[in-house]
């Protein structure tokens, strides 16, 4: 008697179900194109954050893709998937007045801002100065990097505060 393999039991047909409200069909595969159809789909969830940013007026700076795994029958299959983007909007897109939900801005708020751009652009003074005078290859390239950290605070058009440069290091040679 030969013993067959039952494509049923090795290669079974795995079904999904999609979130309430997300686009997309969901259609089952066998276990051997799980993986493939579960990365493709959430491909295509993250490619709808970065249109809907990009027709918002937003940056994707941040995406994930997470892939759930379990074996059925002969193959490791991906029987589940998520998929996460980080998206910064610019200031210039938040309407000037406030909204119904929203508290305006006290101006003490405004004057600590302004106070911090000012500090920044004595910082930046300071350091194109020092970048004038410095001969080390090497110093010059640290303080280059603190000046592009230090413009990217001054030209701040994200909604970040202050608090996310402290410590930022960058590396925008390439």
């Amino acid at each position: 008697m030969v013993n067959a393999v039952n494509p049923d039991v090795y290669n079974p047909y795995i079904g999904y179900k999609l979130d309430p409200g997300e686009p997309g069909l969901s259609n089952s595969v066998p276990a051997s194109l799980s993986i493939l159809r579960v990365a493709a789909h959430e491909a295509g969830n993250i490619n709808q954050f970065k249109s809907q940013a990009i027709k918002n007026g937003g940056v994707v700076i941040y995406t994930d893709i997470d892939l759930h795994f379990q074996k059925r029958g002969g193959f490791l299959a991906a029987v589940a998937g998520k998929s996460k983007a980080v998206i910064l909007y610019k200031k210039e897109n938040v309407i000037s007045k406030p909204q119904e939900n929203e508290l305006p801005i006290p101006e003490n708020e405004q004057e600590i801002e302004n106070k911090i751009q000012q500090n920044v652009e004595k910082e930046i003074e300071k350091i194109k100065m020092q970048i004038m005078q410095e001969t080390d290859p090497e110093k010059i390239t640290k303080l280059l990097q603190k000046l592009q950290t230090l413009e990217l605070l001054r030209n701040n058009a994200s909604s970040l505060n202050a608090e996310f440069f402290l410590g930022l290091e960058l590396d925008l040679s390439a």
